[in-house]
């Protein structure tokens, strides 16, 4: 290069973060009422739970309810449970025609996790500030069922004290490779095998690794999944 002349800019490619991670998941939906006798889709006392298990181990789980009248109200409460030791879950108070939803999430790997209340689990991250659920538009069910992109397990109406088999990506769960999850109709999943117990519900009974969501003697008539990542 000539003395005195001016070296030509050399042009480099600025360096793009990579995107955040995403998660594979099963999305279970459970579409029941708050008694084992049933009624119809969208009625009162009817409710909506949908359960994320991401690939590795996380859950969210995001309860709402449909319509209901104004005078009935429920307090959101559960527990888990992993090798008989049971833990709760805060009670965040109660709500009504799913004005207020509430989201949890944890980390099911462990025995011990910490729960999150009003998070969402979004990118490989455990997000605050959850305030919009996916559990369709307020107050109502869905129009159509099953929903757009999900595979319809079908049940009978009104089924009582029962449980159905939903296959899920292969996660760890408490310490155990599962790729199957069994939900019952008393609102609870189960892990292992299904169970259709519906008293004394407890830490100890059903004896196995699972999530319950208000759990009691309930009924359902539609259960949904479908995969997908965030």
């Amino acid at each position: 290069m000539p003395i005195g002349s001016i070296r030509a800019p050399i042009w480099r490619p600025k360096s793009v973060p990579s995107p955040p991670a995403t998660t594979n998941y099963t999305l279970i939906r459970w579409e029941g009422w708050a008694n084992s006798s049933g009624g119809t889709a969208g009625g009162a006392n009817g409710a909506v739970y949908e359960i994320y298990i991401f690939t590795n181990g996380y859950i969210e789980a995001r309860f709402g309810d449909w319509n209901l009248p104004t005078s009935y109200t429920v307090g959101i409460k559960g527990h888990y449970t992993s090798a008989g030791v049971g833990v709760a879950f805060a009670n965040v108070g109660a709500f009504t025609s799913m004005v207020q939803n509430v989201t949890y999430v944890w980390d099911a790997t462990v025995t011990n996790p910490t729960i999150y209340a009003e998070y969402t689990y979004v990118n490989g991250v455990v997000t605050a500030g959850s305030a919009v659920p996916s559990l369709g538009a307020a107050p109502v069910a869905p129009v159509s069922w099953p929903p757009a992109g999900w595979t319809n397990l079908t049940l009978p109406a009104n089924l009582d004290d029962s449980f159905i088999a939903v296959p899920i990506t292969s996660t760890t769960i408490m310490g155990t490779s599962r790729t199957t999850a069994f939900v019952g109709s008393n609102a609870y999943i189960t892990f292992g095998t299904g169970s259709i117990e519906y008293t004394s519900l407890s830490t100890t009974n059903p004896p196995y690794d699972k999530f319950m969501f208000n759990a009691a003697d309930r009924s359902y008539l539609r259960v949904a999944y479908k995969t997908g990542s965030k």
